[in-house]
């Protein structure tokens, strides 16, 4: 009995198989695959400096909140720390701090100016960090002082 319908067999006897993928069809996923795969890499390394800017610039920022505590703590007419003066941009003596912690690349600067009134002073601390890629490089914070 002889069925016309059925396809011929291969030179070693077995039957042709339906199923299966060509070799071009898995070369095509296979590059799709690793393009995806590449693109995935770069945005891992792109979060990753974005996650230690995040992490630097809180660092920063808890460290300016903790000058500031620290002068309001002081007495205005007498602790040279709070004495009108200093500088964001140059490290003048009694208003910088320098690797504070023992975190290298960080350095604290603050600026004491008169206030609006006889007995206050405005504050400004700010945090530079060499350590920070992105962002955070410098956290600026201000207040306002009263005796």
């Amino acid at each position: 009995m002889c069925s016309c319908s059925r396809r011929a067999d291969r030179p070693n006897g077995r039957p042709w198989s339906e199923g299966g993928f060509t070799l071009i069809e898995v070369l095509i996923c296979t590059f799709i695959l690793t393009t995806g795969l590449l693109a995935i890499a770069g945005l891992l390394a792109v979060t990753t400096g974005m996650h230690v800017g995040a992490r630097e610039a809180a660092r920063s920022t808890r460290l300016a909140q903790d000058k500031i505590d620290e002068l309001m703590r002081l007495d205005l007419d007498t602790d040279a720390e709070v004495a009108i003066g200093g500088s964001l941009t140059a490290n003048e003596a009694d208003h910088f701090e320098a690797d504070p912690d023992g975190l290298d690349g960080l350095t604290i600067r603050w600026t004491v100016a008169a206030g609006p009134t006889a007995d206050t002073r405005v504050l400004t601390v700010r945090v530079d960090s060499t350590r920070a890629q992105l962002y955070g490089r410098q956290v600026e914070l201000g207040t306002i002082l009263r005796n």
